[in-house]
């Protein structure tokens, strides 16, 4: 059996289908860490057939989400955000004395990532005798764990390459991807590679992130069996401005780093409650170095406005990505800060409309100046 790749941030349908079915069951085991063959369960519902038409369909990606925490703290691939998702199937006859139908169980490895509407469902069918299931959702990349296929490298940084490890559970019979190797490459000389862990059965091992710190490189291939995907690279000097790198969650539920290299404005919003008061004294009289009018409740909140740099439009898809994450960093002071992407609209660009194209984002820091948690 395979272990199937779900993004639980859109949709994800279960349908059940026998011939005899009049309701079913569905138990779920969510957790995170270690394989485990015989799991708790963490949810068990129950759904009628409606119609006669022998199915019924449950959305389990609702279900799932609340079991995904992202934490980051500046450490690539230790940041735990998969969970295993284990569920049986039991349909129920009408009359349950006539006897007990074929169950169903199936292995999910659930990702923080999503599906966009063009790109289609992903369906994919399993049966147990009787008793079929078909899995609806947006499964994504199964390898390579971004979207861009160019990346702008300050010179000499280190490399982050998102990838899914190969997962293999129950002593090999469930599996997920085949063998990867990440070649990092200075025009056609492999310069250095990393091989992708296999037989991880650990879900927070999911996602591998193969670095490199090479001087020079060109181009990134990564290679499973017989398929290649390359990403190019382009070094970029920032003799003048100082790099301000942004780490966001990306479609693909992997953290993602890009850099914005040019010119950057940071601004500060004020806010603060004024009140007036009595100054004077049981004297009857006042000093004139005294308040009358004061300040309370006062906090502020900082923005900070970005520029990438010239790219070239594969960018667009990494530019739409931030703004619609649910979790971004910025890297400031020799350490990640959580900020929030500000824009609501942003025209894509092209080589062709705009040759040099260079991006401006708007980001507020996702907490308060003056520190306010008790």
């Amino acid at each position: 059996m395979a272990i199937e790749k779900i993004n639980i941030n859109s949709p994800v349908y279960l349908k059940i289908e026998n011939t005899n079915l009049a309701s079913c069951n569905l138990t779920l085991a969510i957790y995170s860490g270690a394989f485990n063959a015989s799991p708790s369960t963490t949810y068990e519902l129950v759904k009628n057939e409606v119609g006669n038409n022998n199915y019924v369909i449950f959305e389990i990606g609702e279900l799932i989400k609340d079991y995904i925490a992202y934490s980051f703290s500046g450490t690539f691939g230790s940041n735990g955000v998969n969970v295993w998702v284990q569920t049986t199937a039991t349909p129920v006859r009408a009359n349950p004395s006539d006897g007990a139908l074929d169950a169903i169980s199936s292995i999910y490895l659930a990702f923080d990532g999503v599906g966009y509407f063009e790109e289609g469902f992903d369906i994919t069918s399993s049966s147990n005798s009787a008793t079929t299931q078909t899995l609806t959702r947006h499964k994504g990349s199964v390898t390579k764990l971004m979207s861009n296929t160019k990346i702008f490298r300050e010179t000499q940084e280190v490399l982050y390459i998102p990838v899914l490890a190969n997962l293999s559970v129950n002593s090999g019979s469930d599996t997920l991807t085949g063998a990867t190797t990440v070649n990092f490459k200075n025009g056609s000389s492999t310069v250095s590679s990393v091989t992708v862990s296999t037989g991880v059965s650990n879900s927070n091992s999911a996602i591998e992130y193969a670095t490199s710190t090479t001087a020079t490189l060109t181009s990134v291939d990564i290679v499973t069996g017989g398929s290649t995907e390359t990403i190019e690279i382009e070094e970029q000097d920032c003799n003048r401005f100082t790099n301000l790198p942004i780490v966001f969650v990306n479609k693909s539920g992997a953290l993602q780093k890009v850099n914005f290299f040019l010119k950057s404005i940071e601004s500060v919003n004020v806010q603060k409650d004024e009140f007036k008061s009595s100054t004077l004294t049981t004297g009857a009289t006042y000093s004139v170095n005294n308040h009358q009018y004061r300040n309370r409740n006062i906090n502020s909140r900082e923005t900070i406005i970005l520029n990438t740099g010239y790219v070239d439009d594969s960018y667009n898809q990494v530019i739409e990505q931030i703004l619609t994450s649910k979790r971004c960093w910025i890297f400031q002071n020799n350490q990640y800060l959580p900020v929030i992407p500000q824009d609501q609209n942003v025209t894509f660009k092209t080589s062709l409309n705009d040759r040099l194209a260079n991006y401006t984002m708007t980001f507020k820091y996702a907490f308060d100046k003056i520190n306010t948690i008790r």
